[in-house]
């Protein structure tokens, strides 16, 4: 389930750095459409090679059970990546999100739009699961037909989606309800990290219940096995709130686990299988080893260990951003690909993420977890006085699997390692205390590296930045190089003109827009940007109030637009009609404007200033 969490990430990172782009013609989707359906059958034809190879080999027993484990853990890692390069190969160079753009509302909501994606890349992984049943079941021994078998992957993989789901789910919603100063906030790198982490806390707390609803748990059977374990858990104060049958892939896989935050929705999960094989010691064993979990604090780090995670996912991929666009060499290559040069840029975002996705779960993270297992075969070996019950279950558990005990995994030493890791702390107890030293310190050089950079980010303003794509400086050393190659165009003057405008540099922003008027006098954009500078310009100089009556007045005789109405009326404002003013701001609220939260402000302004009389130059200027 590890694994596939990191490939389930990787598969949504993909997605959501491709834009859905504009409508292609009916030939061009039917092209990709058709294109598509190519790629899914040569990665089935070539998943069954390799699991066909596997399962014949296994079959006539031509190679040792341990050897053919291990490479049918190979080809499984090696498909789950070609699913990615070829889900990677549908996204951008087959467009697939032209055909979610047919779609009614998939551009409006990210979760439909989403939805299909995961959809699509579920896809991919059905046919591993499908296409490898033969090659599993004689490998692994297991009994299950192959329609519950995929029924039982389904159910076990797919909560892996549940968070990401929900919180799409979630922001559309807001998307919908919110009002304009919390959705400027939300689209923030800050405003995001703070959104997606309280997110993350409240599902943690919540997530247990609704995965063993999911999974069908229910409460442990009464007999002698329950009665044991329900005694030695309240000699251990019965930190959960029940015990479980977990029944994941027919119950006939043999493991245990803890999940949940806080108590009230911390749950202890037991296989059929697993209670059905061990002897009552052999599972207070087990327990005892998921109960150091809790006592260790370690689902809470998990729960941080993610959030670390979204800080850093947050922090490079703005700094790194902010610094590629900051150098010609590399703004040039990207204009050189102009046509490609978003999708383009996307890629190149996406290579070190996903290495950093990689090294961060896979290493990092495997890091910890290994160690963490450790500590808490260490916590069941002080509780019990004796690693022999938790030995006996271990090498049971890894006879019976079929699973080689010196087989490892990258979140697991093996079981030969843990049996002779508690044997040695039995000889030497010094070593325990060594372990739990070694994971201390480890746990708070991570958390010093990451608050020292959450630091740096604010330092740098990295939290407050809208991002490489609204930095004015980069967008204008992007803009100026195109108006070097089209001096005269103005959508690129229009835009550099704003820029100047919004870093209140207003001698060139008010050169840029006379500039573009002797070309095209009936711009009405270009008239009420103008209009809008010479009413509201804090600096004296350019404040030209009849001048800028006059430029909105024509705005709006060729736009009637809610925008250029409001210029219109903070011209009449600042030329001493308030209540000219407020007319034209009601006309435009009677058309029900988005935005209109701060139409309603204006109308405020423009009805304070109707009664009370002030000068038009005391009125507060508003915010633009």
């Amino acid at each position: 389930m590890f694994n596939n969490i990191i490939f389930f990430i990787l598969a949504l990172l993909i997605y959501y750095t491709r834009s859905l782009g504009p409508r292609l013609p009916v030939f061009d989707l039917w092209v990709n459409g058709g294109s598509i359906l190519l790629f899914l059958a040569v990665f089935g034809m070539e998943t069954w090679r390799q699991f066909h190879r596997l399962y014949l080999q296994a079959l006539h027993h031509r190679r040792e059970s341990l050897v053919l484990q291990r490479e049918h853990q190979q080809i499984t890692q090696y498909l789950m990546i070609l699913s990615l390069i070829f889900f990677a190969s549908e996204i951008y160079l087959l467009n697939f999100k032209s055909l979610v753009a047919l779609i009614p509302g998939a551009s409006r909501f990210s979760s439909l739009e989403g939805g299909l994606g995961i959809a699509l890349y579920l896809l991919h992984i059905a046919l591993v699961w499908f296409l490898g049943y033969p090659a599993q079941q004689v490998l692994f021994g297991s009994t299950q037909a192959r329609t519950p078998y995929l029924r039982s992957q389904f159910q076990f993989n797919l909560p892996i989606i549940f968070p990401w789901f929900f919180i799409t789910l979630l922001t559309d919603l807001l998307e919908l309800i919110s009002g304009p100063g919390l959705r400027t906030f939300l689209h923030q790198p800050l405003g995001e990290m703070i959104y997606v982490l309280s997110f993350l806390i409240t599902l943690s707390i919540l997530f247990p219940f609704l995965i063993k609803t999911w999974w069908q748990c229910r409460p442990l059977p009464k007999g002698d096995k329950q009665r044991i374990l329900s005694t030695f858990c309240q000699d251990m104060g019965t930190p959960f709130q029940e015990m479980f049958l977990w029944p994941a892939f027919g119950g006939k896989i043999l493991t245990a686990g803890v999940m949940g935050l806080v108590k009230r929705f911390r749950y202890l999960l037991i296989t059929p299988a697993l209670l059905e094989l061990l002897e009552p010691e052999e599972l207070i064993g087990v327990v005892a080893h998921e109960i150091g979990h809790i006592r260790k604090k370690h689902l809470l780090f998990y729960v941080l260990f993610f959030a670390g995670y979204v800080l850093l996912t947050v922090f490079f991929s703005q700094w790194l951003s902010l610094q590629l666009l900051r150098f010609p060499a590399f703004l040039e290559f990207l204009y050189s690909w102009k046509t490609i040069s978003e999708d383009l840029f996307s890629i190149i975002l996406i290579l070190p993420m996903a290495l950093g996705l990689i090294l961060y779960f896979r290493f990092l993270f495997g890091f910890f977890m290994r160690n963490f297992e450790r500590q808490a075969d260490l916590f069941a070996l002080e509780v019990l006085g004796s690693p022999l019950p938790l030995i006996r279950s271990l090498e049971k558990i890894g006879l019976m699997s079929g699973q080689s005990r010196n087989l490892p995994s990258w979140h697991h030493f093996s079981i030969a390692q843990r049996v002779t890791f508690l044997e040695e702390v039995t000889r030497r107890p010094i070593l325990a205390r060594r372990h739990h030293k070694k994971v201390y310190w480890s746990v708070g050089l991570f958390f010093f590296l990451v608050i020292g950079l959450g630091i740096f980010g604010f330092q740098q303003r990295i939290w407050l930045s809208g991002g490489a794509t609204v930095d004015p400086k980069i967008l204008e050393s992007l803009l100026a190089r195109e108006l070097r190659s089209r001096p005269e165009d103005p959508k690129i003057l229009m835009s550099m003109a704003m820029i100047y405008h919004e870093s209140k540099r207003y001698r060139e922003a008010k050169e840029t827009y006379e500039k573009i008027l002797v070309k095209d006098p009936k711009n009405y954009w270009v008239l009420n940007n103008l209009a809008w500078l010479l009413a509201t310009s804090p600096d004296k100089s350019f404040f030209a109030p009849q001048r800028a009556l006059t430029l909105a007045k024509e705005a709006a005789a060729f736009k009637p637009d809610p925008v250029i109405l409001d210029t219109l009326a903070e011209a009449y404002l600042v030329n001493g009609q308030p209540d000219t003013a407020l007319q034209i701001i009601g006309q435009v609220l009677a058309k029900n404007p988005p935005n209109r939260d701060y139409y309603l402000a204006q109308e405020e302004r423009f009805k304070k200033a109707l009664n009370t009389a002030k000068k038009p130059q005391e009125i507060l200027k508003p915010e633009q």
